[in-house]
């Protein structure tokens, strides 16, 4: 993922960011808990938030409750909710975040949780690390919380792009490298990381602003990772709206699904090589179940390690070289291009056929691919893709979204 694979590091100029930080202290905006100050904001008269407090009244009146993703886990006690993301990065340890209903006091908790961050919500501004957030705050409708962005350039979607052309969106990251300056003096209620920890979100930490974890690309199945909508949800107050929402994404993956299940397999090529080493989903990756569930096959479909495989040309093209459909997860629009890569691609059976398919219908000039950013969202129009690929039968007249055919 795009996005995803942004690396930071802190920002300069120590003692502005020491000045800047004192002033967070003083004013606590947004979060609780996280500083000396005192605990909610904003005021208990806002929209969203608890006007007249009672310990025994649970204020959660919609609850939210998680059938694919297991990277994080949703709990609630009356006036707070606790989400614990599991793997926040690849290696890393559990971490808790505690969600304060807006009018309510500080929870006092004991344990690992005494020291979770902790923020009011509905929250009012987010930095976002990674455009596979957009997708999920323009569902719930929810653009409007979106102050801060890695990089406005990668951004595929309208709305979106819309949203942050002006300077009331900061863009922290747009080489790559986080500015740890920006985004404390920002002072936003909390920044969404890409799944990756970042050297400069020590410094945001310490200014008393919420660092949490997405880490949906951690999960193991495309309804799990497009069910972090609700993760959005919970910071929004809108979890209603994020539970229809995904209800419809998961109603239409498995009709879609269920269609193709009646089909034969499809033998089709996955991927391309980078540096001679070509990165093959296997059947226990996301992208490989995609496949699986479009009813295609490929050699190595009965791996079901998470992780890629990364065989060398020699073995691909042994092992599929004779397939007459290549799928591959390039920006590529020309045969010309493909072979300009590697000659020899010229002897596979797909390149004889033409058939030849890459995920390049929506890449913006900056090289953003929408199937990074709305397609972790909507795996349903994804798999609609691959099917009409590998059994174009079952789809006539099917309108691509994020695939097209190499010309």
């Amino acid at each position: 993922m795009i996005n995803k694979l942004l690396h930071r590091t802190p920002g300069k100029a120590a003692m502005a960011l020491v000045a800047i930080v004192t002033t967070l202290a003083a004013t606590a905006c947004g979060v609780v808990g996280s500083s000396p100050a005192p605990g909610v904001a904003p005021s208990s008269g806002s929209p969203g938030c608890i006007s007249d407090f009672d310990p025994k009244t649970d204020y959660f009146g919609v609850k939210q409750k998680l059938e694919y993703a297991t990277n994080f886990d949703i709990s609630y006690h009356k006036s707070y909710q606790v989400i614990t993301v599991q793997r926040p990065e690849v290696g890393g340890k559990p971490e808790s975040y505690v969600l304060v209903k807006c009018g309510a006091p500080k929870p006092d908790l004991t344990g690992e949780l005494a020291e979770a961050p902790q923020l009011s919500t509905p929250v009012h501004s987010l930095f976002s690390a990674s455009t596979t957030h957009i997708p999920s705050l323009e569902a719930l409708g929810q653009l409007d919380v979106l102050t801060g962005v890695a990089s406005k350039s990668l951004i595929n979607s309208a709305a979106a792009r819309s949203r942050v052309a002006g300077d009331q969106v900061t863009e922290f990251a747009p080489a790559g490298t986080a500015d740890a300056e920006k985004i404390v003096a920002s002072q936003p209620d909390a920044l969404i990381t890409a799944g990756m920890d970042d050297p400069a979100y020590a410094t945001v930490r310490k200014a008393g602003i919420p660092v949490l974890a997405d880490a949906e690309y951690l999960e193991r199945t495309p309804l799990g990772q497009a069910e972090w909508i609700k993760f959005f949800a919970a910071l929004t107050g809108t979890e209603q709206r994020a539970a229809e929402t995904f209800d419809t994404i998961a109603g239409d993956y498995r009709t879609a699904v269920n269609k193709a299940a009646k089909a034969d397999p499809t033998e089709v090529l996955l991927s391309q090589p980078y540096q001679g080493v070509w990165t093959m989903p296997t059947g226990g990756t996301v992208m490989g179940k995609m496949i699986t569930d479009a009813g295609g096959s490929w050699a190595w479909q009965s791996d079901t390690s998470p992780s890629s495989a990364s065989p060398d040309l020699e073995q691909v093209f042994t092992k599929s070289g004779k397939a007459k459909i290549w799928i591959t997860s390039t920006n590529w629009k020309t045969r010309k291009e493909a072979l300009a890569d590697e000659p020899r691609f010229a002897q596979l059976a797909a390149y004889k056929s033409g058939a030849i398919w890459a995920p390049s219908k929506q890449v913006n000039a900056a090289g953003g691919n929408n199937i990074f950013e709305l397609g972790v969202l909507r795996p349903d129009l994804v798999v609609g893709d691959l099917i009409a690929i590998t059994h174009p039968d079952l789809e006539p007249g099917h309108r691509f979204t994020f695939y097209r055919k190499l010309k």
